[in-house]
């Protein structure tokens, strides 16, 4: 009883944020409403009937992490059509450049008017979500149409479980009939104590893992070879937050006097705030210069001399870039934000720093900092300190980066197991199909 109460009053909450959304959506300056009540766009709503695969993931950490995932399985079911929906615009954005993807949307609403809208526009064989995004209303939805649901590269962070006693009225019934494929033994134990049926919790691992190790772009050579790369070196700071910008152009100020061959990359987590960004690296004194304007291949391109800071003003490099640099920061760390994905830098042999705060991937950086392939530091004081340590030894930065690359290595395989979970559901749906219809 107190899980139909609890979902009862969420989804109420949701279908009146629903409603708003509609009223607002007609406004010129509320357009992103709209695209959060389930009308696709023309050509993705329905009049075929081919079945659709869909994915959910986040933003753009958990859509390239699962791209690989979604490649083996438009190879093992190429007569599948797949699209993915996303929370973000940069997430969208990659989503229509990926070629593993047929169609890409945001993630509407989680009203049961939205779902329903997206459940008859798109004929789904199978719904595949990231991590942690649990959406009860659409899993309820998924269930009753009698689509299967799979949690992939799933986990659940300590701070999700201390609130364990308020969402397991949500969670139960959402999660009765998903299949979950968690990362670590710890995850699918809490996914069970939110409510999940054990019998179809299974360990699987962790996707970011085995991410996608394609050739640079042409254009990674090419700002490689505008910032003297080879004669100068390149510290990245990824996924950067608020507040983490000012303490890397800080420690870059200070570390740039002793190491004069040091060049900055910057890459803030949001591109919306570039602009502010940019005023923090002005206002200590900096040369800026915007990726975009490195990699056009246009002579007129500025020279880039240290002390200057680099800014990734667009989506999709950064892993690449990690590669050029000789060690780097994720951000959303030092900030209390969770910590973002550190597989990135490790798989490019190079060392990684981690603030405090890294709940959202708090397995991977512990095996990390454990096998010698990452340091954590609490301030901008300590964040310094890393740094000088690392830029005034190139040994040891060789060596950390090997140990996390090693890591990186150690747990590959995610996304093997996850396709022979799904596949296995994918290959008995088209068997009863056919019987069906023979």
């Amino acid at each position: 009883m107190l899980d139909g109460l609890a979902m009862a009053a969420y989804r109420g909450v949701m279908t009146m944020a629903a409603g708003t959304a509609a009223v607002a959506s007609v406004l010129p300056t509320r357009r992103a409403l709209a695209d959060r009540l389930g009308r696709l766009e023309p050509g993705m709503d329905g009049g075929e009937s081919t079945p659709v695969v869909w994915l959910h993931a986040a933003s753009v950490g958990e859509l390239t992490a699962a791209r690989p995932l979604l490649g083996r399985l438009r190879e093992a079911f190429p007569d599948r059509s797949y699209a993915v929906s996303t929370l973000t615009r940069t997430g969208l954005e990659l989503g229509r450049r990926l070629g593993e993807i047929d169609r890409a949307f945001l993630f509407p609403l989680d009203a049961r008017a939205t779902m329903r809208r997206v459940l008859r526009a798109l004929p789904l064989e199978a719904s595949l979500f990231t991590e942690t995004e649990i959406w009860p209303t659409c899993l309820v939805e998924l269930e009753a149409a009698d689509v299967p649901a799979f949690m992939v590269s799933g986990r659940v962070s300590e701070r999700t479980m201390a609130r364990a006693r308020w969402l397991r009225p949500f969670y139960r019934r959402a999660l009765a009939r998903v299949t979950c494929c968690m990362q670590t033994e710890d995850d699918a134990a809490r996914i069970v104590a939110l409510g999940a049926d054990p019998a179809r919790v299974r360990v699987a691992g962790c996707l970011k893992f085995d991410g996608v190790t394609t050739e640079p772009p042409e254009e990674i050579g090419r700002l490689g070879a505008a910032l003297g790369l080879g004669r100068r070196r390149l510290f990245v700071a990824g996924s950067t937050h608020e507040g983490e910008e000012e303490a890397v152009v800080t420690a870059y100020r200070s570390l740039v006097t002793r190491h004069e061959d040091v060049l900055l990359l910057l890459a803030p987590r949001h591109l919306e705030r570039l602009a502010e960004v940019s005023t923090t690296v002005r206002r200590a004194g900096l040369t800026m210069v915007r990726y975009t304007e490195l990699v056009t291949g246009d002579a007129r391109a500025p020279d880039v001399a240290p002390p200057a800071v680099v800014l990734l003003d667009t989506v999709g490099p950064l892993a690449h870039c990690y590669g050029l640099g000789v060690a780097a920061f994720v951000g959303g760390s030092l900030m209390p934000v969770g910590g973002h994905n550190v597989l990135e830098p490790a798989r490019a042999a190079r060392p990684v720093i981690v603030g405090p705060h890294t709940a959202h991937c708090a397995d991977v950086v512990e095996r990390l900092v454990a096998g010698g392939g990452a340091v954590r530091v609490r301030s901008e004081a300590e964040l310094t300190a890393a740094m000088e340590e690392l830029l005034a030894s190139p040994p040891r930065m060789l060596d950390m980066g090997q140990r996390a690359r090693a890591l990186v290595e150690s747990g590959q395989g995610a996304v093997a197991r996850h396709l022979k979970i799904i596949a296995a559901r994918l290959t008995t749906l088209r068997h009863g199909r056919s019987a069906m219809y023979a």
